[in-house]
């Protein structure tokens, strides 16, 4: 079955876009973002060149998914050894019941 593509406009551009596992007002939500993201870029930066502004955002988009992976497998390292602690004072802890 042939996925259905959706159209939609940024800056001004017709896109059609096909997101697996996305629905049209999500595929809304990404274009707001999106031309928000841009028009922030724009402004700071003063480019009107609408492929450079496409690559800004999407570096941007892509350094803020990096950082939260990045930060979630920190977490998880710091989980891995509260649990490795923890397993260690049982171990402690059963082996001087077991002694007595």
């Amino acid at each position: 079955m042939a996925k259905r593509g959706y159209e939609v406009t940024v800056r001004r551009i017709p896109l059609e876009v096909n997101i697996e596992n996305v629905e049209p007002m999500e595929i809304a939500t990404l274009v707001s973002m999106i031309e928000e993201r841009m028009a922030k870029i724009a402004d700071k930066t003063g480019t009107i060149d609408t492929l450079k502004l496409a690559i800004m955002t999407a570096m941007e988009f892509a350094a803020e998914v990096y950082l939260k992976g990045s930060n979630a497998g920190a977490k998880r390292q710091e989980e891995e050894r509260k649990v490795d602690e923890l397993i260690l004072k049982l171990q402690n802890s059963l082996s001087g019941t077991l002694i007595k």
